[in-house]
């Protein structure tokens, strides 16, 4: 892997907010894969936001599609220089997600006039939402054979991912002046005891297993000043769910236990599900166990990727990554050699397809 890229890459504070910032970042990709022989390179744009197609093939739907992105989470500034012990690299986005976008131009560029077909989508905006991802699925950019998404723990290969939605759960009463609470019908009350019958009924994970529908509070909402009862008060829960029509299994929950309102958010989606048993997926288990020498389980995500975008592309979609850790977090790293081993890894899988 050129570390030399990845240094560059980390030292563009690409964070999601700052679209200057982010176009850089791609501009920096495409500058690289459009100077090698055989890459088609592609830009497509969301509002200001720029996101680039690299393929080896012409069109917008090569055998083998790669989703890496681009953006990444805030840091302080120190952690924009790349730093290297031993094994590892240290630094925003080295292994969330640039990391796995370069091995994904590693590849790119080992492929390129071979006749293999591969492309990759480098998305910029995973870390708010993945809209960008979403516009690239609706202009018709897939793989015909798998999708392939760079953004996973290691050795592993997740073929799902719990869907995602956030209700909003109200209270309503009577307020006033807060020295007289007995002549009023407090919302905020009303709100937390609802929630603790909630959470004393939500059925439990399955045991030894994280595979279950999910619901915490994420953010209350309530009055305006210190003395005063206020009318309404509401909390934002957020609930991961297994099977299509969680969002709205969920809701009706949660009003029959509580008594309270529950709306499902708009920004609902739901879960992936591939069936392990697909034939592409089994040769890309097949190929990692050759390539790593160690068993290599299928997994389960209870976090959202952008792979939900491309579940309608009819392809099977395995998401995966480089060896790192501490994402998000001002410890953040990547491992050398996992790195070079997908890349070789990967190269292998997509010329057997």
């Amino acid at each position: 892997m050129d570390l030399d890229f990845l240094r560059e890459l980390v030292a563009i504070p690409s964070e999601t907010h700052d679209t200057a910032a982010v176009n850089r970042a791609t501009a920096a990709m495409r500058d690289r894969l459009s100077a090698v022989p055989g890459i088609r390179t592609a830009t497509e744009k969301l509002g200001d936001r720029e996101i680039l197609w690299a393929s080896t093939a012409d069109g917008r739907d090569p055998d083998a599609m790669f989703l890496v992105h681009l953006d990444v989470v805030p840091a302080p500034p120190e952690l924009y220089e790349m730093r290297r012990e031993g094994d590892r690299v240290f630094g925003r986005g080295v292994v969330d997600d640039k990391g796995n976008a370069v091995v994904v131009a590693e590849v790119l560029r080992r492929l390129a006039g071979t006749g293999v077909s591969a492309g990759a989508v480098f998305a910029a905006d995973e870390e708010t939402g993945g809209e960008t991802s979403a516009r690239m699925a609706a202009l018709g950019y897939k793989g015909r054979k798998i999708v392939a998404v760079m953004d996973a723990d290691p050795w592993t290969i997740a073929n799902a991912q719990k869907g995602t939605t956030y209700l909003t759960v109200r209270a309503r009463g009577r307020g006033g002046h807060s020295s007289v609470p007995w002549k009023l019908d407090n919302p905020i009350e009303k709100l937390m005891e609802g929630w603790c019958k909630v959470r004393a009924a939500w059925p439990a994970l399955p045991e030894g297993s994280e595979w279950g529908d999910t619901a915490t509070v994420t953010k209350i909402s309530a009055g305006d000043v210190p003395n005063q009862i206020p009318d309404t008060a509401e909390m934002t829960v957020n609930v991961r769910f297994t099977e299509p029509g969680g969002d709205q299994k969920a809701a009706e929950f949660v009003r029959k236990v509580s008594g309270l309102e529950a709306e499902v958010s708009s920004a609902s989606f739901g879960p992936v599900f591939c069936d392990e048993k697909h034939p592409t997926l089994a040769a890309l288990r097949d190929e990692m166990v050759r390539a790593f020498g160690r068993e290599i389980p299928f997994t389960q995500l209870n976090g959202a990727t952008d792979s939900r975008h491309f579940v309608g592309s009819g392809a099977p979609i395995a998401t995966i990554g480089v060896e790192g850790g501490d994402m998000h977090c001002n410890g953040e790293w990547a491992s050398v050699a996992s790195c070079d081993a997908y890349a070789g890894m990967l190269e292998a899988f997509c010329k057997k397809l």
